[in-house]
């Protein structure tokens, strides 16, 4: 009888494996400790390995890579083991050339990021077709991705049956296990059977796009003429690379009355103070289609690691980013721009939703002013960038 999976026991604190069987329930930690012939199970851990690979005990172990989430089957370098498995699965059936139907998960960040990999994907599989399933209020930005194919909310009944293949990006991974330069497209692109991905996905609107929140637009006033910046400073994915709300009051501020701009603040609903009269703030108050076509619109964003952050890479509008919590090499597969802002702090390359500290540091110490010092400079390269031409 074949097995259809594998129990592992392991040893915590090394990860070293102790056990290796076949369709084996662990029915407690007692029988656990029985089957490794331990007189205690307190350091001891199992997992269930779905694949039929050969595990070998002296070149795999079992690490958690990400917190609340199961461990890992690993190799001597940390990474896991299922990760070639799928993008070995992946990269043998899309090569037989089928139609693929990749359901979009995450935010607006990982939408755009996902369809840079839909993108590679065609490029490394011209047999295959593709198409995408992502969450509505989603769709209308997706489509405008040049290049990608049809996009919906939901493909039902005859529309579903069209694609023999369905691959979902749902992951428990933060990030790429690879580390390195990966970045999280290349980790979308591993379920697409890809090495890597290093494309950006390109978002091009039109004259009809902006038509369409005409409304929205003009009830903003907005002057091509003068400097308009975009700010946004929390994040629906965790509390360690948000921004706070007082130091954006006192950047508005400041932009104001250094640099004669006007000051739109994007996010959540009551995310500032009311009635602050140098901000245009619209926290709560536009829909992710309009903080996009409003994004093309500005001369430069201020923003952390968020979808705000991708539409800017993918619109092609100048951005600061203040990095803290995460990281522009586990994110986006590259260092931080130049303009950028992330202090050297002793924990910088580790990934938080929550500070491990309590302090958050590597956010709360970003000032306004630095981030006005670093908008003077790109404001004073775009200058001299159209001096010259």
């Amino acid at each position: 009888m074949s097995s259809t999976y594998q129990t592992v026991i392991y040893h915590k604190p090394s990860g070293s494996i102790l056990l290796v069987t076949p369709n084996l329930y662990i029915s407690s930690r007692m029988h656990m400790a029985r089957l490794v012939h331990r007189p205690k199970w307190d350091n001891l851990g199992f997992i269930y390995f779905g694949h039929t690979l050969e595990i070998d005990l002296g070149k795999h172990f079992v690490r958690q890579l990400t917190n609340n989430f199961p461990p890992s089957l690993v190799t001597k370098s940390g990474i896991p083991i299922e990760f070639d498995l799928i993008i070995h699965e992946r990269r043998t059936a899309l090569a037989k050339g089928v139609p693929c139907l990749v359901e979009f998960e995450g935010g607006m960040g990982d939408q755009l990021m996902e369809a840079a990999a839909v993108l590679t994907a065609i490029k490394q599989y011209p047999g295959s077709s593709f198409a995408i399933r992502c969450a509505g209020h989603y769709v209308d930005i997706v489509k405008r991705v040049t290049g990608i194919p049809q996009v919906a909310a939901a493909y039902i009944g005859a529309s579903r049956k069209a694609f023999p293949l369905l691959i979902s990006n749902h992951t428990n991974y933060i990030s790429d296990p690879r580390g390195g330069t990966f970045g999280k497209a290349s980790l979308y692109g591993a379920w697409l059977g890809l090495n890597k991905v290093s494309k950006v996905a390109n978002l091009k609107l039109s004259k009809a796009d902006y038509a369409s929140e005409s409304t929205f637009l003009q009830g903003l006033n907005l002057d091509p003429q003068q400097i308009n910046i975009l700010i946004q400073f929390r994040s629906g994915s965790g509390h360690a690379k948000s921004w706070q709300s007082e130091k954006v009051v006192a950047l508005g501020e400041l932009f104001v009355n250094k640099l004669g701009a006007r000051v739109f603040v994007v996010g959540r609903k009551d995310e500032l103070s009311a009635g602050l009269p140098h901000i245009i703030d619209l926290t709560g108050r536009s829909t992710w289609w309009q903080t996009c076509l409003l994004v093309s619109l500005m001369s430069f964003v201020v923003c952390i690691d968020s979808g705000v952050m991708h539409l800017a890479r993918s619109l092609g509008v100048p951005y600061i980013g203040l990095w803290g919590g995460t990281n522009a090499q586990i994110i986006l597969g590259e260092t931080e721009q130049e303009l950028d802002i992330r202090l050297p702090m002793d924990c910088h390359d580790l990934v938080c939703y929550t500070c491990q500290r309590k302090t958050n540091a590597c956010m709360s110490k970003i000032t306004p002013q630095m981030v006005l010092e670093n908008a003077q400079i790109l404001l004073d390269h775009a200058h001299d960038d159209k001096s010259v031409l």
